[in-house]
């Protein structure tokens, strides 16, 4: 069965607007979450594997593009395949990829929840059946993570810290508590991830939220909620931006999983350096290291 999940939107849509939003599969298998490393760029949207199954709208919508694979359209972004998108109240669009060769109606013009997009597929540059979902607020020129608006999931697994280091110079030092440490500046790195707890192997996710505090006071912040055009960007470019950071993707991840916190700079005595993470559903973990900085 199927959830809608009436939202109330305020900041997103810089006003109030009543939508239902629902998922669009019937059966949720989360599989890729928005923000991910994806070689040189964000993951912008989730991916929902589940097999070959049915896909509905989010929201009831009028279909505003529609693509098949091997069409000639080199404007259009590279590995969705077959794909469609869908226009909301308020500037919202919905757009749905990979979806399976023949399930797609191009004809048909208006959705709600009731009626069919196409079928999961594994069109375009995929490896196994899945829909790829993006959210879009055209007004504010920003790609949504669509865990904002869709109707919770149960999640009782937080996410990893793994590896933290402090980077100086030529070398790497790998933190422990209560180590001391005679350099003073540097970039500190962290692997950090979130797991699926539906599954008995190792599947990481991007976490939502990270943090880096030094002696309690924020360093470092990021939230992968939403994605816009860096302020300084060139026209027509397509570089994308932690929205309210100004971080791109080459500021946030050092490799897949191995995320950037910042310079730090220690002075001589003892310091704290914790890093925090969280998940969409609201699960924690940090990590502390109580440092001794010498002279």
């Amino acid at each position: 069965m199927r959830r809608s999940f009436v939202i109330l939107l305020f900041v997103l849509m810089g006003g109030c607007l009543l939508l239902a939003i629902d998922w669009p599969l019937d059966q949720i298998v989360l599989t890729s979450t928005f923000g991910e490393h994806r070689g040189d760029h964000f993951h912008a949207g989730i991916d929902l594997g589940g097999g070959e199954q049915q896909i509905y709208p989010i929201s009831p919508g009028e279909l505003v593009f529609f693509y098949r694979e091997g069409e000639d359209y080199a404007s259009l972004p590279t590995g969705l395949g077959n794909f469609l998108v869908l226009q909301h109240q308020g500037g919202i669009q919905s757009l749905y990829a990979h979806l399976a060769e023949g399930s797609m109606d191009p004809i048909r013009r208006n959705y709600d929840h009731s009626v069919a997009l196409g079928a999961v597929g594994s069109s375009g540059y995929s490896s196994g059946k899945h829909l790829h979902l993006t959210i879009i607020d055209t007004q504010m020129s920003t790609i949504i993570n669509p865990l904002l608006l869709l109707p919770p999931l149960s999640d009782g697994q937080a996410p990893e810290i793994k590896e933290v280091f402090l980077y100086s110079g030529q070398e790497r030092i790998i933190l422990e508590d209560g180590m001391s440490l005679s350099r003073r500046e540097g970039q500190l790195f962290a692997t950090v991830y979130d797991l699926r707890e539906d599954v008995s192997f190792l599947w990481k996710l991007a976490p939502y939220k990270v943090f880096l505090l030094q002696d309690g006071r924020e360093i470092t912040s990021f939230t992968f909620d939403s994605l816009c055009p860096a302020s300084e960007a060139a026209e027509g470019s397509e570089n994308l931006v932690l929205m309210n950071t100004e971080r791109d993707f080459s500021d946030v991840y050092e490799s897949p999983w191995l995320l950037s916190l910042g310079d730090i700079s220690l002075i001589p005595g003892e310091t704290t350096l914790t890093v925090f993470a969280a998940d969409f559903a609201g699960n924690e973990s940090s990590s502390e290291y109580s440092l001794n900085v010498l002279e």
